[in-house]
């Protein structure tokens, strides 16, 4: 569906995909991946890169509901998020609810991306057994496709990498019934040999209970399991139970023929998540894939108000099924075939068909600018509305929504009063710190650029050793149907003060003013004591220097906006933003720091300057160091940079002492501008080690290093020495 609106935009339609994992592994190759014939990135489709493809904002976060009377879908972690139409593609569940035990014992197969998290740690504790002379048994719950092949897969791989036959058991139970129900006999004959051909054991048996370490069965029998794979048939998450909307008897989405919603027209529903018009289809991925264009298709006539279309299954399906090495079974109706030949067709259609992904979600060259002042507003002028008095009636509702945690008693006029400003009772003796900074949007979530955008403004806060205490809000949203601008305001805020909130700090007011893009800025107030303030100007001879946070935040967004960077990369990157310096400025206090700066758009070298000249010393910089987010050294060697960096290299690069160091592979990390960055201090060199211990054992902080030392001197013109190779 994403591809299909990608190829052809809606116009005045803006796509949302919500989703719990930024990667969707391809369920027809994950068996070629357990058995090691594929690499993860090979199966995978990155789902940041699709949604840009398609013009879509992606918000990573797990659905947990619907408040269907407000057209809401209810997120973990975030404010709910609203629609017009609602399109449900969100699979199934393994059936816990059936096998006492499986919701603590079990390794479930689905969803996939948790399966190969567990998987890599089995894999480990299969091979340090084997390695021990000590074997492993696997059992796994279920004799339909997916128990045969994940079987199949799995002692592939681990009997290669444990070197012995012997130091793996792998036990199938398959119940009572039919192995491979829904294929044909010739099929089944064919998965039985495959399983004896590799010494697995085949029972006919039911799990009745899991507990640690065992699986018991209905005979009485109870078989060891180092882990215990539930494969067993699909079940519906069960949070639809409490949507209102009409499910078959097994929890599913009942849909008419056209994928609609049977009871609410404004949902549609594709999938294993889908019981499309009263039949019984399986749920098997090769369903799934023929719904889509007919999804695409009918919400593309639904919002022009056009007739849908049917969606007419196949009466029978082609299943090609996975036996391990590179050997595969076709099963089409009665008739099967099985050798190296169908796994080279299974092979060859696999991934021409997540090469269409691939290929839609391609890099650009050109790209939104990521830096900068933003664009100028709209011609007509520019509207503005004041967010601590009379607001207007977008900024109303949102104040309406979170005014719940805006109140305290410092605070005599904030968000609760109808006051021209904010009025502070602050306490004595106490130092007053006030710093600003605003964005443009660099994220398409609203609440995740909230998130970062308010923890980068307390970062100012936190270098100067003082306590965030409250902010002014400047907002800039562009113009829209005031419904929707409404909804993106209250994301936007809700992010904001979230940060704020775990900050210790409460939002007072502010400003909104309409604007080409969504601009976001804080106003912050800290309070310090006079004796406790940490400044740029204290770095002594013989300081080490500690960065408390990896670099590189610039050039991954800048390849994000291009579509160059994976979403592993961003999502390492949005994880380090999303870490707040507080901790780290306390640690650092903690262990005698003397100066103290918070690395942001200049560059740890622009800061680390700022340092030296007001310090008046000179410092030396190792270059090998340095720490870097995931893939931030690939994009700066493609020649990837934020808008931000050759003005940095302008600005600073004079400031070395020796050039040389400029074919280093992290040289161009000194000019990357960050976004909230971490904190770069001076500590004193008898204290570094216990501080570098400290700030590691943090949430966050596990790549805080010392990347350099203060030295005598002076030196305006060339105050750094980069090293490297040391």
């Amino acid at each position: 569906m994403l591809r299909r609106f990608g190829l052809r935009p809606q116009a005045g339609t803006r796509l949302t995909l919500i989703a719990a994992d930024s990667l969707a592994t391809y369920s027809g190759m994950l068996p070629g991946l357990l058995a090691g014939h594929y690499r993860p990135e090979d199966a995978q489709i990155d789902l940041r890169r699709l949604s840009a493809f398609a013009g879509a904002r992606f918000y990573r976060a797990s659905a947990s509901g619907l408040d269907l009377g407000r057209r809401l879908v209810l997120c973990d972690g975030r404010p709910p998020v609203p629609f017009d139409l609602l399109s449900l593609d969100i699979g199934s569940v393994p059936d816990t609810a059936s096998l006492a035990g499986a919701d603590r014992f079990a390794l479930p197969a689905r969803p996939a991306a948790r399966f190969l998290e567990a998987w890599r740690g089995l894999r480990e504790t299969v091979a340090a057994r084997g390695r021990e002379g000590l074997r492993s048994d696997l059992v796994v719950v279920g004799g339909g496709a997916a128990g045969i092949e994940l079987a199949l897969s799995l002692r592939h791989r681990l009997a290669a990498e444990c070197g012995r036959q012997d130091a793996l058991r792998l036990t199938v139970l398959a119940g009572a019934g039919e192995l491979l129900p829904g294929h044909g006999p010739a099929a089944r004959r064919r998965a039985l040999a495959a399983l004896h051909a590799a010494g697995i054991r085949l029972l006919r048996q039911r799990a009745i209970r899991l507990t640690e370490g065992w699986v018991h069965t209905e005979t009485g029998e109870a078989l060891p399991a180092l882990a215990a794979i539930l494969a067993t048939h699909a079940a519906a998450p069960p949070w639809l139970r409490e949507t209102g909307l009409a499910l078959d008897g097994s929890g599913f989405v009942r849909t008419d023929s056209t994928l609609r919603s049977v009871s609410h027209p404004e949902v549609f529903a594709a999938g294993d998540v889908a019981a499309v018009a009263d039949r019984a289809l399986p749920k098997s991925g090769v369903f799934a894939v023929r719904q889509g264009p007919v999804l695409a298709r009918n919400l593309r006539r639904s919002l022009e108000g056009r007739p849908l279309l049917r969606y007419r299954p196949q009466r029978r399906a082609l299943a090609l099924l996975s036996t391990g090495p590179r050997h595969a079974i076709a099963s089409y109706g009665r008739l099967a075939c099985s050798g190296a030949w169908v796994w080279r067709l299974k092979d060859r259609i696999d991934r021409r068909w997540i090469a269409m992904y691939r290929q839609a979600g391609r890099a650009t060259h050109g790209g939104a600018d990521d830096g900068g002042a933003a664009r100028p507003p709209p011609a007509g002028g520019m509207r503005c509305g004041g967010g601590a008095k009379a607001p207007g009636p977008v900024l109303r509702r949102v104040l309406g929504r979170i005014r719940a945690v805006a109140d305290r008693p410092d605070v005599v006029c904030g968000l609760t009063d109808a006051g021209d400003a904010a009025v502070l009772d602050l306490p004595p003796g106490r130092l007053l710190v006030q710093t600003a900074s605003q964005f443009r949007a660099f994220l398409d979530d609203p609440y995740l650029f909230g998130r970062i955008a308010a923890n980068h403004c307390l970062g100012d806060i936190h270098a100067m050793g003082a306590a965030p205490h409250s902010a002014l809000a400047l907002v800039g949203m562009p113009r829209g149907p005031e419904e929707k601008v409404a909804d993106d305001l209250l994301q936007l805020m809700a992010g904001a003060i979230e940060t704020l909130r775990e900050a210790g700090a409460i939002l007072v007011g502010g400003h909104t003013v309409e604007a080409a893009e969504m601009t976001f800025g804080l106003a912050v107030n800290g309070l310090v004591r006079r004796d406790a303030a940490l400044r740029k100007g204290g770095a002594r001879p013989g300081n080490a220097l500690v960065l408390t946070k990896p670099l590189g935040t610039g050039v991954i967004l800048a390849a994000a906006m291009r579509r160059r960077a994976p979403a592993p990369w961003i999502e390492s990157a949005i994880a380090a933003m999303l870490v707040s310096n507080r901790d780290a400025a306390e640690c650092l206090a903690r262990h005698g720091a003397t100066a103290c700066t918070d690395v942001t758009g200049l560059g740890v070298l622009g800061h680390l300057l700022e340092v030296l000249g007001a310090s008046g010393v000179r410092a030396e910089m190792d270059l090998d160091a340095l720490p870097s987010l995931d893939g931030a050294l690939e994009l700066l060697r493609e020649g990837l940079a934020s808008t931000l960096h050759p003005a940095n290299r302008a600005a600073f690069g004079a400031a070395v002492e020796d050039p040389q160091p400029e074919r280093h592979p992290a040289y161009a990390l000194l000019f990357d501008p960050q976004t909230a960055g971490g904190l770069l201090a001076a500590v004193p060199d008898d204290a570094v080690a216990a501080c570098l211990a400290a700030l590691r054992a943090r949430p966050g902080g596990g790549e805080a290093a010392v990347v350099g030392r203060v030295l005598a001197g002076r030196d305006p013109a060339r105050p750094v020495r980069l090293l490297a190779g040391r």
